[in-house]
C-alpha cells in the first residue's frame, strides 16, 4: 500500500531538501547530487529555513540510505535533527541504528546516541555514542559492547563479548581499532588488552594472529600452534606457524602463496628440532603451481619432499607413503594433446630402496585425434619417448637398470546401429615400442627390444527396454567383445604396469595393464551384461557381471588379480541410489565356485542429520603383489548432528585378519553463529621400526564475525527460535 503523501508539498519539500542538502558540495562538486526525501509529512517553511519530516521517513541521498520517525533541518546552523527510531545504511555490508542523531547535511559526519553498528549482518557493536568523521572514513563507538553471537530476551548475555571504552571503524581499510577492551565468556572476564586490532566482516586478508590451536600427543608431548598471517602486497602472502611442545619440540611451519597474471603457486613446509632421531634438523617442503604460458600451453609443477620417512606421519602432515616431485608443459584441446614432464619419486616404504627405484623419469608425448574421409569413425595416433633412470647400483652386480623407450601407437574405431537395435563396433590398433635397455642385473649386458602389437576388436551390443505403466524404465544390455591380439616379443622390463586392477572400468578393455610396457596378449571373448533400473519413485539400481574367456592361459597375471588361467574370475557390479540419500556399492570377483578374490562395499547414507559413510574390503593374499596375508577391513566415517550447533564424528578403521585397528577417533565440534570450538581424539595403531603407535588431542577455538574467512557465519542460525 503506497505511503499518504501532500500532493503540493512534498514534492517542493523534496526538492528543497535536495538543494540545501547539495548545498556542501556545491564548490566541491560542478554537479551536486541529487537527494529524495519520502515520509507520511512534510513542512517546510521558507521564513526560517526549517524542514520537518514525519512519519516513515526515507532519505537517499550520495549512496546513503536513511530511515527515521522524523527529520528536523535546521538552515540556521546547517544541521539535521533526527529521533528514532534511525536506520542509517552506507553500503550493503553497514548498517547502523540510534534512537536520536545530530547528522551534516550530507548524512557523512555527525553523532548517534543510543546506537548499533552491525557490520555484514555478522558483527554488532552496541554504544553509548557513535561519531562519524566528515568523509565517513571513520566511525567511533564509544562504551561499546562487540559480538556476533545472537542475544534474545531470555538470554541477554551472549555467549562472548567484548567490551571497550572506544572502538573506531576504518571503513576504507575495513579495521577495527578497539581500546581497553576486555574479553568477556558468559558474562565472565578471561582477558584484558590495552588495545586489539581486528578485521572486519567484509575484509578478506589482513595481517595478525589466527585461531591458535592446542594439541597433546604420545610423542610430542602437550604444544599450541599460533598461526600469523602476513599480508604482503595485493598478491602476496605468508603465514607463519611456531609450534612448540612439551616434549622439547620447536616447529616453524610456513606456507606462501603469490598470485601472478597467468597462475598461481604456493609452497608450505616445516622446520622442526625435536630431538626424536639422530638428525638434528627434520622438515619438509611441498609445493605446486600452475601457470598458463605461450600457445595455449599450461606448465606446472608440483614439489614433494621430506627429511626422512616418519616426519609426516609424526606432525599430521599426510599418510603419504610415495613422494612425486613433477614439472610439466601440457597443451590440450579437441583434437590434439601435447605434453613433456619430469617426474622423481621418493620412497618412504621400509621395503623400498630409493636407489633402486626410478627416481628421475622423463616423457615426452603428443596425441591426435581425427576422422578420416575415406573409412569414417574416429582415429588416434600418439607417439611418446620415454626414459628413466635409477640413481643407485646393485652392490652384487654393479649394475641398476636404466632404460629408454620410444613408442608409436595409432587406433581407429567405428559404431554401426541397425535397423534390429543391434549396436556393432569395429575397433583396430596398433602399437611400435623400441627399449634401451641400460645396466640390466638379470641381463648383465646392454640390449635393445622391438615389440610390434597388432589388436583387432569387434563388439556387439543389444540394448533391450522397457517401461512400464508405473513410470518404471529397465534397460538391459548384453555385449560381447572378441579381442585378437599377439605380441612379436614380451621379454622388456616391466616398469609401469607392475599393478592390474579388474573391474567394470576394464571389463570391456583391450588390455588391463596401465602402462605401454607390458600388454595383454592372445585371443579372447570380453563377455557380459548390463541392467539398469530408474524409478520414478526416486531410487535407481544397476547391475553389471562379466568375465574374460581366453583361447589359451597367456601366463600373464597372477592369482591375486582374478584375471589369471584361461577364464577369468566372474566380475560383478551392484549400485543403488534411494533418493539422493542412500548410495550403496558393490563390487566382487569369485570363480565358478562362488570363493572370492576380492569384495568391496561402499555405503553411504545423508540426511540433515546424519551423514555415514562405511565400507568393507576384503583382499585375497596375493604374494607377487606385496599382499602376503589376506586383507578384511571394515571402516567407518560418521557425523551427527547432537543438538542445535553441536556435532559429533567418529572415525574408525579395523582389520579383522590381524584383529587391530589401524586408526580410530572421535571429534565433538561446536559450530554457532558467533564461534567455532572444534574437539577430536585419535589414535594410530600402526608403527614401524622407527615409529610407534600415538594418540593425539587436538582443541581449536575461533570467535567468528572477524574477517572473511568467517563468512559462513552469516548462514548460521540468527533468530531465538529454537
Amino acid at each position: 500500500m503506497p505511503r499518504p503523501m501532500s500532493p503540493l508539498i512534498s514534492p517542493l519539500a523534496a526538492t528543497a531538501l535536495g538543494l540545501i542538502l547539495s548545498l556542501g558540495h556545491a564548490i566541491a562538486q560542478e554537479t551536486p547530487p541529487p537527494a529524495l526525501l519520502i515520509a507520511d509529512a512534510i513542512d517546510f517553511s521558507g521564513e526560517t529555513g526549517t524542514l520537518t519530516a514525519k512519519g516513515n521517513v526515507e532519505v537517499f541521498y550520495d549512496g546513503v540510505q536513511l530511515k527515521a520517525g522524523e527529520i528536523r533541518y535546521d538552515q540556521t546552523d546547517d544541521s539535521l535533527s533526527i529521533n528514532g527510531p534511525i536506520t542509517l545504511r552506507d553500503d550493503e555490508t553497514t548498517v547502523i541504528f540510534a534512537d536520536f542523531a545530530e547528522l551534516s547535511p550530507d548524512l557523512q559526519s555527525g553523532l548517534l546516541r543510543g546506537a548499533r553498528l552491525v557490520l555484514d549482518e555478522q558483527l554488532q557493536i552496541a554504544a553509548t555514542e557513535i561519531s562519524r568523521s566528515s568523509d565517513g572514513r571513520f566511525v567511533q563507538a564509544y562504551q561499546t559492547v562487540a559480538s556476533s553471537c545472537t542475544i534474545c530476551a531470555e538470554n541477554p548475555v551472549p555467549l562472548w563479548q567484548i567490551r571497550s571504552k572506544r572502538v573506531i571503524h576504518d571503513t576504507q581499510a575495513r579495521q577495527l581499532y578497539f581500546e581497553q577492551a576486555q574479553l568477556r565468556v558468559l558474562g565472565v572476564p578471561v582477558v584484558y588488552l590495552p588495545q586489539i586490532r581486528l578485521p572486519d566482516p567484509t575484509l578478506e586478508r589482513s595481517s595478525g594472529f589466527l585461531a591458535p590451536e592446542l594439541s597433546s600427543d604420545d610423542q610430542l608431548g602437550t604444544g599450541i600452534k599460533i598461526p600469523y598471517f602476513h599480508v604482503i602486497d595485493e598478491s602476496r602472502d605468508l603465514t607463519l606457524t611456531p609450534y612448540v611442545t612439551s616434549g622439547g619440540t620447536e616447529t616453524l611451519e610456513a606456507r606462501y602463496r603469490q598470485a601472478f597474471v597467468n597462475g598461481t603457486i604456493e609452497v608450505n613446509g616445516a622446520l622442526t628440532f625435536d630431538g626424536l632421531t639422530p638428525d638434528t634438523y627434520r622438515g619438509y617442503v611441498f609445493a605446486e603451481g600452475t601457470f598458463d604460458v605461450a600457445h595455449d600451453y599450461t606448465l606446472t609443477f608440483d614439489v614433494e619432499t621430506t627429511s626422512d620417512p616418519d616426519y609426516l606421519v609424526t606432525y599430521g602432515v599426510s599418510d603419504l607413503d610415495r613422494l612425486t616431485s613433477r614439472l610439466a608443459l601440457a597443451r590440450v584441446d579437441r583434437k590434439h594433446i601435447n605434453q613433456a614432464e619430469i617426474i622423481a619419486f621418493q620412497s618412504l616404504r621400509e621395503s623400498e630402496d630409493n636407489r633402486f627405484l626410478p627416481t628421475i623419469l622423463t616423457s615426452v608425448s603428443t596425441t591426435r585425434r581425427f576422422a578420416p574421409d575415406m573409412i569414417g569413425g574416429i582415429a588416434t595416433v600418439d607417439a611418446e619417448v620415454h626414459g628413466h633412470y635409477r640413481r643407485g647400483d646393485d652392490a652384487a652386480t654393479g649394475l641398476s637398470r636404466d632404460v629408454a623407450r620410444v613408442g608409436l601407437s595409432a587406433q581407429w574405431e567405428r559404431s554401426w546401429l541397425w535397423n534390429t537395435g543391434l549396436v556393432t563396433r569395429l575397433h583396430a590398433e596398433g602399437h611400435l615400442d623400441h627399449y634401451q635397455i641400460l645396466q640390466d642385473p638379470l641381463n648383465f649386458a646392454d640390449e635393445t627390444v622391438t615389440r610390434v602389437t597388432p589388436i583387432l576388436t569387434f563388439e556387439a551390443r543389444i540394448p533391450i527396454a522397457k517401461a512400464t505403466t508405473g513410470g518404471v524404465q529397465h534397460l538391459l544390455e548384453p555385449i560381447v567383445q572378441a579381442v585378437f591380439t599377439r605380441d612379436t616379443l614380451s621379454d622388456a622390463p616391466n616398469e609401469d604396469s607392475q599393478t592390474v586392477d579388474f573391474d567394470e572400468g576394464n571389463l570391456f578393455s583391450t588390455s588391463r595393464f596401465a602402462g605401454r610396457d607390458v600388454r595383454e596378449t592372445g585371443n579372447r571373448l570380453n563377455i557380459g551384461v548390463n541392467y539398469t533400473r530408474v524409478d520414478p519413485a526416486g531410487w535407481d539400481l544397476g547391475l553389471t557381471l562379466g568375465r574374460v574367456v581366453r583361447d589359451a592361459d597367456q601366463n600373464q597375471f597372477n592369482a591375486g588379480t582374478g584375471l589369471d588361467g584361461s577364464s577369468s574370475d566372474w566380475f560383478a557390479a551392484v549400485s543403488l541410489d534411494v533418493q539422493d540419500r542412500l548410495q550403496l556399492a558393490h563390487r566382487a570377483l569369485f570363480d565358478d565356485q562362488l570363493s572370492f578374490a576380492r569384495s568391496e562395499t561402499l555405503l553411504r547414507y545423508t540426511d540433515p542429520r546424519y551423514s555415514v559413510l562405511s565400507g568393507f574390503t576384503w583382499l585375497e593374499a596375493d604374494a607377487a603383489a606385496g599382499r602376503l596375508l589376506d586383507t578384511s577391513e571394515w571402516s567407518l566415517d560418521a557425523t551427527v548432528a547432537l543438538a542445535r550447533d553441536w556435532t559429533g564424528q567418529v572415525d574408525w578403521r579395523y582389520d579383522f585378519e590381524t584383529n587391530d585397528a589401524s586408526t580410530a577417533g572421535v571429534g565433538l565440534s561446536y559450530h554457532s553463529d558467533c564461534v567455532r570450538v572444534d574437539f577430536n581424539v585419535s589414535r594410530r595403531f600402526t608403527a614401524t621400526t622407527t615409529l610407534r603407535p600415538a594418540t593425539t588431542v587436538g582443541l581449536t577455538f575461533e570467535l567468528t564475525g572477524f574477517g572473511a574467512g568467517n563468512e559462513g557465519s552469516r548462514g548460521q542460525r540468527r533468530s531465538c527460535t529454537f
